[in-house]
């Protein structure tokens, strides 16, 4: 296994983590998406060329904590992000549900059903 070959992998890992968080804060889906691609495939390629965390030289082992590190602020940017929009979804839905009255004139909300969506009114 060429050593230099797996630094330079690791920092290409760094790269690709700090570029997919850049386009996930500015919304570009397809890009994001492509990184993620370009991230599983060089994931793959690194699986074999280490067996344990002990066969890493000091350097080596200072970019895997990056790259660890990287990822991981990633994960909690993401978790983040998807909490908000099914936050966001639930406070437009809560706007739009019907308010409709029962056979005793109580008030009573209806799910919404998507009437807007449909085409149906």
């Amino acid at each position: 296994m060429d050593r230099t070959d797996l630094g330079e992998k690791l920092k290409d890992l760094r790269d690709l983590i700090l570029e997919e968080r850049r386009a996930a804060k500015a919304l570009e889906v397809d890009e994001m998406l492509e990184l993620t691609d370009q991230k599983e495939t060089l994931l793959k390629d690194l699986l074999p060329m280490v067996d344990s965390i002990e066969m890493l030289s000091p350097e080596e082992k200072e970019m895997a904590e990056a790259v660890y590190s990287e990822n991981l602020r990633n994960a909690y940017f993401f978790w983040t992000a998807l909490n908000w929009v099914r936050d966001s979804v639930g406070f437009i839905r809560e706007k739009i549900s019907c308010e409709s009255y029962g056979g005793s004139g109580s008030r009573a909300n209806s799910p919404y059903t998507g009437a807007l969506l449909s085409g149906k009114v």
